[in-house]
């Protein structure tokens, strides 16, 4: 079973909403998840104290909902918001909170602003029968710090049973490290199996889906530009074949233009290098290469390209980049194609999305991610100009990929 790392869950977010799934829906769709796990294994929760704890991002967003969905079923439901501003700092946590504020007669709002654990606060979690840990997710590193660090010993020496999401807050869901972290009865992982998993304790932990596609996981989308091009820092140099024509033109264009120091080589053929790895048609079987594999001429469908490039990852043992049509690759973990966006009809522009993969495979090891952030942005840009237009072209990349920064942020 696959297990995602905090930077594939991102990739799944952001691909969901580029494919019709929004944050909200998917926060929905965990709230309500974790509200049903939590009923079935309780059997009831007529006359329990329930307690909901909400950290300020979209982990602390599902429990709020979950909270919504739990309302009316306790004998008590009491939602502890650990937030300096008093409220979520995500737009849909904020919203999973709205009604919330509004539901007098079933909810119990208290809020943590400062670094001091207020007395009621202390009372209701040491009160309580169930707590739900919405603290942190799968963005935590490093220490905890207060006010935090008093609501986990504050659960921690409770008698309630707790159930995690995600991940025991204070645990870094990659490593399973942490030097103090909610000891869970429960840990629901939504979407997917987390790292930490088996390296620490985290009481009985299952996986329950939250509605993100499955064609998440596959589409060359934002969410492989956004953790690729965060990783884009220093200098970067790519190697570029003199031979290539328009192939060669459009790599250096797009490498120099993203501001890589881009060095010509002598080649028999088309061929990028970037330090870790190097694209070509022809393999030489020194170091680590994708092979470049044009597509037969004849539509293929979605699922024929990516069947080929794994038929054709298992035959050589390497990754395998099918140029032309969904422009479908694989590195034997992941697969990447996209469906959606303009299909490159020129040598310049596929050069261009080759050399931006060279780029940013300097900075980052996730080489699926890379290929896919590649794919993404320099076919994104065909929205805008044909590359044909090659100045125009270059510069609809880059304006795409300061973009997909900015709303990376």
């Amino acid at each position: 079973m696959r297990r995602y790392r905090s930077v594939d869950i991102e990739v799944v977010d952001l691909n969901s909403e580029y494919l019709g799934v929004g944050r909200r829906t998917l926060m929905e769709n965990a709230g309500s998840a974790i509200a049903r796990y939590v009923v079935e294994q309780e059997g009831s929760l007529s006359g329990k104290r329930v307690v909901v704890i909400a950290g300020p991002g979209n982990n602390g967003g599902d429990a709020l909902v979950a909270a919504r969905h739990m309302a009316g079923l306790c004998g008590s439901l009491s939602v502890v918001l650990v937030s300096r501003d008093g409220v979520p700092k995500t737009s849909e946590a904020l919203d999973a909170l709205r009604p919330l504020t509004n539901m007098y007669l079933s909810v119990r709002l208290l809020r943590v602003t400062g670094e001091r654990l207020e007395e009621e606060v202390r009372s209701t979690i040491a009160e309580s029968d169930v707590v739900i840990d919405g603290l942190f997710g799968t963005g935590v590193r490093g220490s905890v710090r207060e006010p935090y660090r008093s609501v986990i010993v504050a659960v921690n020496s409770s008698n309630a049973r707790v159930y995690a999401i995600d991940v025991p807050s204070g645990l870094n869901p990659d490593t399973g490290e942490g030097e103090l972290y909610v000891r869970a009865d429960h840990t629901i992982c939504l979407h997917g199996l987390k790292p930490f998993a088996g390296r620490v304790r985290a009481g009985s932990i299952v996986v329950r889906p939250i509605g993100a596609p499955p064609e998440a996981e596959t589409v060359a989308g934002p969410g492989d530009a956004a953790v690729s091009l965060r990783r884009l820092k220093g200098e970067v140099k790519v190697r570029v074949s003199r031979e290539g024509g328009a192939l060669s033109e459009g790599a250096q264009a797009a490498a120099s233009s993203l501001g890589a120091q881009v060095v010509a080589i002598d080649s028999s053929s088309f061929r990028t290098e970037a330090p870790s790895v190097s694209f070509a048609f022809d393999r030489t079987g020194s170091g680590s290469e994708v092979l470049l594999e044009r597509s037969s001429g004849r539509q293929e469908t979605l699922g024929e390209s990516l069947e080929l490039v794994r038929s054709r990852y298992s035959e050589i043992g390497g990754p395998v980049w099918r140029i032309g049509g969904a422009d479908a690759f694989t590195d034997g973990k992941l697969s990447k194609a996209n469906w959606i966006e303009p299909i490159h009809s020129s040598d310049f522009s596929v050069g261009a999305m080759i050399g931006t993969a060279a780029v940013l495979a300097s900075c980052c090891d996730d080489l699926h991610y890379v290929i896919g952030a590649a794919i993404y942005l320099t076919r994104r840009a065909l929205r805008v100009t044909s590359a044909e237009e090659r100045a125009e072209y270059v510069n609809a990349l880059l304006k795409e990929v300061s973009r997909t920064r900015e709303s990376a942020v």
